[in-house]
Formats: C-alpha cells, structure tokens, sequence
C-alpha cells in the first residue's frame, strides 16, 4: 500500500500523486536551531553576520532593523565582513532536537535554510544599496554573492550530514507583486551562476531541491527547470500557475498557486471563505501533477481549513487506491519561526538576551 511518504516524493518527482499531497500533513519541517541565520531572540537582536533583525511575538516573519546598516560600501566587503564559523555550531545536538519529533517512515523531511544569496546582501546593506551595487559594482557584487553561496554550500553539508533530510528549502526572494525585483539579464548574470552551486551541491548531497521565491518570478522559471531545480514555492497567482503547469508539468514541481492576496491571507477571510477558495485550487490545479497542494502559511488560521479541504479532495482518491483516509483532528498550528520544529522554540526566542 503506497504511503503519504511514496506520494509526496511522486510529486517531487514530477509525476502525477494518487492523492493531493501538501507540506503541512505529509512533511517534517525545520529551520535549523544552531544557525544564527536571523534573529536570536525577540526585539532586536544581532545574528552571526552582524546584522540586526526585527521580531516581535505575533510577527510572521522577521525583517533587519532599517535603522542599522553592516554593510555600507560594497568594495570593502572583504575588509569588513566576517562569515559564521559553521564548526562553532553544536550540529548534532541540534539535528537531534529539530528533528526528534520526525516520522520519516510516513512523511518526507525538509530542512528550511533562509537568507539566501541575495537576500542575506539587502540584509547586510539595505534594498536600495544592494540593488544600486549591481550597477555601480558589478564585480564586487558578484564576487560577495559567490562567497556567499559558497558559505551557504557548507552549512547544506552539515545538514545532509547530521540532519539527513529528503530535501532543502533554500530561500532567496527575487520578485515583488507584479515584477521580478531586477531584470531577468541582470539575475542572470549575477545569481544564476552562482545559484548553479548551490542546486548543484544540493543534489550531490543526495536532496532534493526546493527554492522559495515570493512574488512575480514567471521569466524565471525556464531558467529554474534549466539549472534543475526541484520545486520552486509558493507560487503566487501572479505568476499563472495555472499556465505555468500545463507549460512544465512533468518537467518541474510547483508547490503551492493558491489565493493567499485576495483570501487566504486576509484578516477579516472566514473559515468557509479560505475553505472554498483552497478547494477551488484543488480542482483547478490537481489535474496536472508535478504539484504539491501547499499554500504559503503566513495567517496559521490557512491551517485548518487547508486541512479540512485536503481530507476531503483526497478521500475518495486514497479510497480507490486501498488507503484509508484519516479524519483531519483539530490542533494548534505554529509557523516554522514560532516552532522551527521543537515546541519550545518560541519559549527560547523569549528568554534569550535582546541586543537592546
């Protein structure tokens, strides 16, 4: 009898599932406890660059502190810039926290490795400065960006190494609602090569691929199936994910295309309204495989109706094919920075010293 864990990988192999699978019933996740990748803490606090990050208890997501800058010339990066000692990091015993609670007979694992290349250079010297350097310094952007790559590929050695997941999440945000934040030829140019490395070490290490990108990156995604990348999330209806199955199905896994803007991630979204709209993408989406059924969680109240409309999409489905469905229970569910996995995350962030 095929299992969550059989289902989900045929998806990530681009084949077509028996039943919808989605990251929040059929996977373990987390974001690696030992990493000083963001913030250490709540408030304002300082990671292993340097930077300051922003978070508060309710925040879905940290953001550095504007006010502060690490980087403010480019040219110096080398001078001025010190990379996290990745042997100071108790790996092991980390591994054995985050992922203590795994099932990986029944679902698959993915560890969550943020702040990629570009995004770790706007964190270190703001948005507008960072995207200015490609014109005014493109040598030494390329260079800082490669350096950073390459300190990223040791942190997925590690992981491979102590965590043993069936697949990484590497995040590195490239578009904004309706546009890709630099030309298609500038990212190119400048992160396709060294993304190249990172997807490259990623499978030679025996996992699967995954990018993060929000927003508008559709000029990408050739590229994307090109260099071999697994999967790309959360693909947001910007970008057509409907269009985009039916050009790359079988080709490439697009995890996610639901209605976040409009519906899932509005306050005021009733249950039944987020219900109906996650189903809607399950009968507009399913149909042509190399998808996983898995919404950006930003609102944790996506969760439950997520949940519910899975159970029953796939109960007839997984009936057909001698599974028996199991009725979805209600339970609190926490984002991946309140819990990265370990229930006391979120209790440690809190006793933890703030930088100010």
């Amino acid at each position: 009898m095929i299992t969550a864990r059989e289902n989900i990988l045929m998806a990530y192999r681009h084949e077509k599932p028996y039943w919808v699978p989605s990251q929040t019933t059929d996977q373990n996740t987390c974001i690696p406890s030992a990493l000083e990748e963001g913030p250490t803490g709540l408030g304002v606090t300082e990671d292993g660059w340097g930077v300051h990050w922003l978070l508060e208890p309710g925040q879905p997501g940290p953001m550095p502190d504007e006010s502060f800058q690490r980087l403010t010339d480019i040219t110096e990066w080398k001078e001025s810039l010190v990379f996290p000692d990745v042997e100071k990091y108790d790996w092991e015993a980390a591994a054995a926290k985050d992922t203590a609670n795994w099932d990986r007979e029944n679902k698959i694992s993915s560890v969550i490795l943020v702040n990629g290349m570009f995004e770790r250079m706007h964190a270190l010297m703001g948005m507008e400065d960072a995207l200015c350097a490609f014109i005014t310094d493109p040598e030494e952007t390329f260079e800082l960006l490669s350096a950073i790559a390459d300190h990223k590929i040791t942190y997925l050695k590690k992981i491979a190494q102590y965590y043993k997941p069936d697949k990484i999440q590497f995040h590195d945000d490239y578009g904004s609602v309706s546009r890709t934040l630099m030309s298609p030829e500038t990212w190119r140019e400048f992160i396709r090569p060294n993304l190249q490395k990172v997807v490259d070490a990623c499978h030679e290490l025996g996992m699967i691929y995954e990018h993060h990108s929000c927003g508008f990156i559709a000029p990408l995604v050739g590229d994307l199936v090109e260099m071999g990348v697994d999967a790309w999330n959360p693909v947001q209806l910007t970008n057509g994910p409907e269009e985009l199955l039916k050009k790359y199905a079988g080709k490439f896994t697009f995890v996610g295309g639901f209605d976040n803007l409009n519906v899932l991630d509005r306050p005021s979204a009733t249950y039944q309204e987020r219900y109906d709209s996650i189903m809607d993408t399950l009968k507009t989406l399913s149909p042509y495989g190399s998808w996983v059924g898995q919404p950006a969680m930003i609102d944790m109240a996506i969760a439950e109706p997520l949940v519910d409309a899975l159970y029953e999409f796939n109960k007839p489905l997984m009936e057909k094919v001698g599974v028996t469905p199991v009725a979805p229970q209600k339970k609190s569910y926490k984002s991946a920075y309140e819990r990265a996995d370990s229930e006391d995350a979120i209790e440690d962030l809190k006793n933890k010293k703030n930088f100010k």
